[in-house]
């Protein structure tokens, strides 16, 4: 006869009951369980977490229906020995629950007929209470001594990182499902200035936050590593791709975007029938591998034809950027801002930036100097054929919409020789 249970609560958990993160529990906790129910020769062995009065179990072995649970939707607290025992109340070792008086009278004792149990409380490494490791059995279990609850012990702590890691992906995950939820994305622009007249030739989006959800630079890493990259990149990109009637006819959008949301690029241009493509930069950000080029360049060709052109973000900041400029033959490179800082009094920034233009004339690709902050640097660059710029010295990212229809960013007077 299964225990009858109230209603589970649906939030909290670290797995709640109506998901399922990376295919249900963690492997390395069912084999840990799995382990210990062979060797101890207990009926049943679990791992269970606490969340209010509420028990869920992560990992099962053994035989919990003979117990007369379902550990699906988890348990009420108050009808097992672990809440008790991970507060001290109970011991960790019952060898026969017969001769304890503590549990012998327990109504759980008797309904499911416990004869014996073994349990320790699972901490994260923060000190707090996750749960149990547990196993029970109807027999009796005499054998059993400290040096079983020792091995519990020492299982409990090697779970201790699986836990954390896991607990931190849920909570990673659901920050951002409530960012997706609730669109708490703004998207502020910065103008690109062509070095030769000083004219803003177009603008960069670039997502924003509340400061309480966290930093685009923590944000996007975080949703891809969640498995929730493309749908926060897609809510981005949709939000910039509605701004691009503030821009002058001229003007181009530039949007960021990882090898794996170029595929549903075109879909979200086609939501918006008014923008002219030829207007439209995606840039792949350099940060991510591309494992297949092959389909990348199969969603470019689409992309292409029809006028949107491709930019290389961050050139020279990691070790990509070359093979995506020889694969890919870009339209644009955009030369990273930790080459362009300081290039001025740094040779190697300099022949660094100028075998990037050299290769740009090659291929017939524009170059775009990203960072700017120092009148200096924007002169080197423009001394070595960089044909645009951008950064805090030609103009901050504003969400400031009124400012953009009025110009901002233009900086004809601070580009030297114009």
């Amino acid at each position: 006869m299964t225990i009858a249970m109230p209603d589970a609560p649906s939030t909290g958990a670290l797995f709640r009951p109506d998901e399922t993160p990376r295919g249900g529990a963690p492997a390395i906790i069912q084999r840990v369980v799995e382990l210990t129910h062979r060797h101890l020769g207990m009926d049943v062995a679990y791992v269970s977490q606490f969340v209010g009065d509420w028990q869920y179990f992560h990992g099962v072995a053994g035989d919990p229906a003979s117990f007369g649970v379902d550990p699906g939707p988890g348990l009420p607290l108050g009808v097992t020995y672990c809440a008790q025992m991970a507060s001290g109340q109970l011991p960790r070792l019952i060898p026969d629950t017969r001769t304890d008086a503590r549990v012998s009278d327990l109504p759980v004792t008797a309904r499911a007929r416990i004869g014996s149990y073994i349990g320790v409380p699972l901490r994260l490494s923060d000190g707090t209470v996750f749960g149990s490791f547990c196993c029970a059995s109807h027999e009796a279990h005499p054998e059993l001594t400290a040096r079983d609850v020792h091995f519990l012990e020492v299982l409990a702590d090697l779970l201790t990182t699986e836990l954390d890691r896991e607990y931190e992906w849920n909570e990673t995950r659901r920050l951002i499902e409530r960012v997706l939820t609730n669109s708490q994305l703004a998207v502020a622009l910065q103008p690109v200035v062509d070095l030769r007249d000083g004219r803003r030739i177009g603008v960069e989006a670039l997502s924003r936050f509340p400061d309480s959800v966290g930093s685009p630079a923590t944000l996007f890493p975080a949703a891809a590593s969640v498995g929730l990259g493309t749908e926060l990149e897609e809510l981005a990109a949709t939000r910039a791709l509605a701004l691009a009637g503030l821009l002058e006819h001229d003007e181009f959008l530039s949007i960021n975007l990882s090898p794996r949301t170029f595929r549903s690029a075109a879909r979200l241009v086609g939501r918006f029938a008014r923008i002219d493509p030829a207007r439209l930069i995606f840039e792949l950000t350099e940060h991510q591998a591309v494992e297949e080029y092959d389909d990348l360049r199969g969603s470019l060709s689409a992309l292409r034809r029809q006028g949107i052109r491709l930019a290389i973000d961050d050139a020279g900041a990691g070790y990509a950027s070359l093979f995506h400029i020889v694969q890919l033959e870009p339209d644009i490179i955009k030369i990273d801002r930790s080459l362009v800082h300081g290039a001025a009094t740094d040779r190697a920034r300099r022949s660094v930036i100028r075998g990037f233009v050299s290769l740009a004339d090659d291929i017939g690709a524009t170059v775009i100097g990203e960072g700017v902050e120092q009148l200096a640097d924007l002169e080197v660059l423009r001394d070595l054929g960089v044909d645009a710029a951008q950064g805090y010295l030609l103009g901050r990212p504003t969400v400031d919409y009124d400012s953009i229809q009025g110009g901002f960013g233009r900086s004809d007077w601070i580009v030297p020789g114009v």
